[in-house]
């Protein structure tokens, strides 16, 4: 009898579990937050003495943060973006623009370019109190099937140091996780958003239950309190024997090769290339500025040095002057411009 009463309350607790793990009523209530990002690229390529422009289309995923119109992507999914648009479920399609984006820890903030001040928003979560072995879930649009829900467990946490300021860190997840998933959000079980989506580790393409998430608690110290400047540069850095080749006159530099509309690079007047080339092994797009200097700070092409400039980048106040090196075309300019004022408001 009493081997019986155990069984039957352990059949009870098995129901209430399963139970537990129907997220039909959280992906109601929280995918209407989750937006479909569209981003176009245009390229410049010379092609028989002639330039050329094409457009390069991509899509991800995106969390809307507060109601007028803020969104968390991933910094890869609109970084060099010419144009954005954004899919709000039942509400239709608006423009977009980039805020801020902070590449090393791959996260981004774009802003709906609408009066409208009534999108449903998610709060971010305390990323610091999941626990390795937590049931999570993804809301995205991999290979373009949109809304679509995956779960799975937090697999583990991976610091990295980041340049400049903090400490990078992902959540790593085996909820599956595809192209079109990057920038969307990653939720525990309560439908607290404790991270943004970015890689996967895989050799044959697809999702392999390596997925990498950047935490909402890095999100909020990096991106959120001091937003970061979003320049909106593709660009290669040199090592001596290129640089020399190029007859840049020292012993590195960034070559840029794309600049996105209204970014700041664009802002400060840069160029980027037309010509692609391969050298020493190294894809790149030849004919763009070769930036020298940063404010103060030479391009030296070493990780002590990118430390130097992003912690300079981040200390310039608001409005003032951010002064560039460059060489173009042959010649040594002097190009500058204001660093832009970013304020974040969640509320």
């Amino acid at each position: 009898m009493k081997k019986s009463f155990i069984v039957f309350w352990c059949l009870i607790l098995m129901a209430f579990s399963v139970q537990g793990r129907d997220y039909s009523r959280l992906y109601s209530q929280l995918d209407k937050s989750v937006v479909i990002i569209y981003s176009d690229s245009q390229q410049v390529r010379s092609e028989d003495d002639q330039l050329v422009t094409s457009t390069e289309s991509s899509l991800g995923s995106g969390t809307l943060i507060n109601k007028e119109g803020l969104i968390l992507t991933a910094a890869h999914v609109v970084n060099s973006a010419d144009t954005l648009t954004v899919d709000v479920k039942g509400r239709g399609q608006y423009a977009a623009k980039v805020i801020s984006s902070y590449q090393a820890a791959d996260i981004a903030l774009i802003k709906i370019l609408s009066t409208e001040n009534d999108f449903p928003a998610i709060a971010l979560g305390d990323s610091g109190k999941a626990k390795i072995g937590n049931e999570v879930f993804v809301i995205g649009t991999p290979y373009g099937l949109s809304h679509t829900l995956t779960v799975g467990h937090l697999s583990g946490r991976r610091l990295h140091q980041g340049v400049g300021k903090g400490t990078i860190e992902f959540l790593q997840t085996d909820a599956a996780i595809n192209q079109g998933n990057s920038g969307g959000p990653l939720f525990n079980v309560n439908g607290e958003l404790i991270g943004v989506v970015s890689y996967i580790e895989t050799q044959s393409g697809g999702n392999e239950g390596l997925g990498f998430a950047a935490s909402s608690n890095m999100i909020k110290e990096l991106l959120l309190n001091q937003p970061i400047i979003w320049f909106g540069l593709e660009f290669s850095v040199l090592n001596p024997q290129i640089a020399a080749a190029l007859n840049v006159p020292q012993a590195s530099g960034m070559l840029v090769e794309k600049v996105a509309k209204q970014s700041f690079a664009e802002a400060v007047g840069l160029r980027g290339g037309t010509v692609e080339a391969s050298i020493q092994n190294q894809a790149m797009v030849l004919g763009g500025d070769v930036i020298l200097k940063i404010g103060p700070h030479q391009i030296l092409g070493n990780e002590s040095n990118y430390t130097q400039i992003a912690q300079y980048l981040r200390d310039v106040k608001p409005g003032e002057e951010i002064h560039f090196k460059l060489l173009r075309m042959g010649e040594i300019l002097e190009l500058g411009a204001a660093k832009p004022t970013t304020k974040i408001v969640l509320e």
